[in-house]
């Protein structure tokens, strides 16, 4: 059986809430029900408040996705 260690749900709260303050921002006051969103953001915005190293982030995103994000945020950098 694999074995997790125990995890600080304090700190998992605390970048949760946090990003969807930001996402409430983002969306003007409207329910992050009736927003679109695109889940590839989403996860890089997760991934990034967590602080996975790059090799972790690719573990969770996959290869190609952690690829497109990083083409993406060079574009945009």
């Amino acid at each position: 059986m694999i074995q997790t260690p125990p995890t600080n749900n304090k700190h998992f709260v605390v970048v949760l809430s946090t990003l969807r303050q930001e996402w409430q921002e983002a969306a003007n006051g409207n329910s992050l029900l009736n927003v679109e969103g695109n889940i590839a953001l989403i996860l890089a915005d997760l991934i990034n408040s967590f602080g996975l190293t790059p090799n972790e982030q690719s573990q969770v995103l996959g290869a190609d996705l952690f690829g497109e994000i990083q083409e993406l945020l060079v574009i945009r950098g």
